[in-house]
């Protein structure tokens, strides 16, 4: 049997508890204050910007104040008085609920903020849970339990969801029922949440490709004797890529079903679907338009990927599916020591000469693989 499922790219978002500190240490439980100022004026006014992790938030801080930061992609419900200031203006006389508010990358005085980062003080039901919480274990574990918890349901905080196909008309892709649970989905994490990663994997060699703007795709292939069969939602074994709008046309075109009919082994494709009609055509392609280019091949049977390496040198040929622009294979030491230095390294350019959206690193030899974004991009599309 042969599927297909498509996703729009998302990215996680979250809340934590943090505490400002003057030095270099970072964590979910502190950040670092910094001062910066602009770059091309070197009279403006200086100001601060804290750094949560690896992500850097504009803010007004002391030393030792305590808050909340909300990365980028959270949806604050927009009757929130705490942040009432930063909402959207509206037209006069607009009736119903204010609309909800997503935290987006904003350039602020030549520095970037990527998230919001609020006094603790304004939270007094999160004051009360930290205080709760504190009764209940030895201090050396507040901080381990702290960054456990989630505060997002407390404050009706959640995740930003870009419209997917059936919302909007432009893009052309119409979606299929529930993902299989058997096939994992392909989000990457940021590079910005995992800043402990140029100490853990320093020697370790990534594959480095080009991160594509566009919806994912994933392609499944297996025998009707397969104990994954049966597993199936009976609304995808009913469908197929005769009805999938121009992801069934771009995979009738590479004549995919044939291809991995004649494979025979059980085992899911996950590409980009980019073109004219695909997230506004951020990759500029012509009018009319649509290209799948490959980045990993599940192995349905033993539950894994396969490596990197090979799905590029072996698998892109063997379906017949262009894989993603691949820059090298290389140490992380040698692409970045922090996340600054990747974030910089991800901007460039895409497959058709524009900026692109960033970079993925995939370790050669392991399951492991994260993203870093272009704030040249983030700036223009969040």
């Amino acid at each position: 049997m042969v599927s297909t499922s498509y996703s729009q790219n998302n990215s996680c978002s979250f809340l934590y508890f943090t505490s400002i500190r003057n030095d270099t240490k970072t964590g979910h439980s502190q950040a670092s204050l910094g001062h910066h100022s602009h770059p091309r004026r070197p009279g403006a006014q200086r100001i601060e910007a804290a750094s949560v992790d690896g992500w850097t938030v504009v803010v007004r801080f002391d030393e030792g104040d305590q808050g909340l930061c909300f990365e980028i992609d959270s949806l604050l419900p927009g009757s929130g008085p705490r942040w009432a200031d930063m909402a959207p203006s509206r037209e006069p006389g607009a009736d119903g609920p204010a609309p909800d508010m997503r935290i987006k990358t904003r350039r602020i005085r030549g520095v970037f903020s990527q998230g919001l980062l609020i006094p603790l003080s304004e939270f007094p039901e999160i004051v009360a849970a930290v205080q709760a919480l504190a009764r209940g274990v030895a201090p050396s574990e507040l901080d381990a339990k702290l960054r456990e918890t989630s505060f997002e349901e407390l404050l009706r905080v959640r995740k930003f969801e870009s419209p997917d196909g059936s919302e909007s008309s432009t893009d052309g892709v119409t979606p299929l029922p529930d993902f299989p649970f058997f096939i994992p989905r392909t989000d990457q994490e940021r590079v910005q949440n995992m800043p402990d990663v140029f100490y853990s994997h320093r020697d370790a060699v990534f594959q480095e490709s080009t991160k594509m703007d566009g919806s994912s795709v994933t392609v499944f292939y297996f025998c009707r004797d397969s104990p994954h069969y049966n597993l199936l939602d009976p609304e995808i074994l009913a469908s197929g890529p005769d009805s999938l709008g121009c992801v069934g046309s771009t995979v009738r075109k590479l004549d995919l079903s044939a291809t991995l009919a004649k494979i025979g082994r059980n085992i899911a494709i996950q590409a980009e679907l980019c073109g004219s009609s695909i997230q506004a055509n951020y990759e500029g392609f012509p009018p009319g338009t649509h290209s799948l280019l490959l980045y990993a091949v599940w192995d349905i049977d033993a539950q894994r990927y396969l490596p990197p390496r090979e799905v590029r040198e072996t698998w892109a040929s063997r379906l017949g599916v262009p894989h993603v622009p691949v820059h090298g294979y290389r140490p992380l030491r040698e692409m970045g020591a922090c996340v600054a230095d990747l974030v910089a390294r991800a901007e460039g350019k895409g497959v058709n000469g524009r900026k692109r959206e960033g970079i993925v690193l995939k370790q050669e030899d392991a399951p492991f693989g994260f993203k870093a974004i272009s704030n040249s991009y983030l700036v223009r599309h969040g």
